[in-house]
């Protein structure tokens, strides 16, 4: 049994901790580990991995209620039913699972790296968790037929489009099937909307139900989705903030080259028109900019003392 890993001591955050403060702490930390800012520091790539993994579970309620109430029984030799406590609780004739095909691009639970034994061990692997456990029992009919799975997406996928090439299996009777598909992404998704796939389900009878896929959007630790818009923290030096300067802001198409207004607080927010999540009616909403003011880790004295004049003199 693959050993128990402390989640919430890895996020810097109590048991108690609600959503708002583990986001918080996520976010803090994946920005300082980012492999954007620590190009070839394994140690950091490391760590990057470990805090995704960390808020993959922490930020999901059904997926934070299994590990605290099996985690470190797990060391004991305890297995939670294979899929999760989806599977648990939804169990239909038959498991549905999916995963990305290589090469396609977007998010998924392994978009970081592969997950620790621990994770596996409790969620069945990357791929076993993100159905939503089988084929839900809808009564007789067709309902049958239908299958659900949840599709993760990032930031980079919305803006993108286009389609999504998916592999799945599952089972039908004592088979397991196997099935490529195509998924178009309509303008416009959310986390939690649902793309229904007509004639995507389980085959009887000369007949097939639907693969219902339910959107989840991935955490993105550089962006914050708000609506239709995204907002990005920004660090600016005091001078650029008090005279202007030209700033790069990160966006999902790339860094963007903005003026900055002279005096510009921290908190100010800077409005970068149509770069934001694309709508349903081809428009896109905007990306913020918000300033945070930053100082050097040293400063030497002559610069020091340039600060304590500038202090004497308001």
């Amino acid at each position: 049994m693959a050993d128990y890993i402390d989640y919430y001591s890895l996020l810097g955050v109590p048991k108690t901790a609600g959503e708002s403060e583990i986001k918080s702490a996520y976010r803090r930390l994946a920005l300082k580990h980012h492999p954007d800012r620590n190009q070839g520091n394994k140690s950091s790539e490391t760590k990057f991995k470990e805090i995704n993994e960390a808020y993959e579970v922490l930020s999901d309620p059904q997926k934070r209620k299994l590990y605290d109430q099996f985690g470190k029984e797990g060391q004991q030799g305890y297995r939670p039913p294979p899929g999760g406590p989806h599977r648990q609780q939804r169990q239909g004739p038959g498991g549905f699972q999916y995963q990305h095909q290589a090469g396609q691009g977007g998010a998924s639970f392994e978009q970081f790296g592969d997950f620790s034994d621990f994770f596996k061990s409790m969620f069945g692997g990357a791929q076993g968790f993100e159905g939503f456990g089988g084929m839900e029992e809808q009564g007789s009919g067709r309902g049958q037929l239908d299958m659900e799975a949840e599709l993760q997406l990032s930031i980079e996928d919305l803006l993108r489009g286009g389609n999504k090439q998916l592999s799945f299996s599952y089972r039908s009777g004592r088979k397991t099937e196997s099935r490529d598909i195509n998924v178009k992404l309509p303008k416009g998704l959310r986390d939690g909307a649902t793309i229904r796939l007509r004639g995507q389900g389980r085959e009887a009878g000369g007949r097939a139900g639907d693969l219902y896929l339910k959107i989840r959007i991935s955490p993105d630790p550089r962006f914050e989705i708000d609506g239709d818009d995204l907002r990005v923290a920004v660090e600016v030096m005091p001078w650029d903030a008090a005279l202007g300067s030209e700033i790069s802001v990160p966006s999902p198409s790339g860094p963007v080259k903005v003026k900055l207004p002279a005096c510009s607080g921290s908190g100010r927010r800077l409005r970068l028109s149509g770069r934001g999540l694309p709508r349903k009616d081809g428009s896109h909403g905007d990306l913020y900019a918000v300033l945070a003011l930053a100082l050097p880790e040293k400063l030497s004295p002559h610069q020091l003392d340039l600060f304590r004049k500038l202090k004497e003199s308001l």
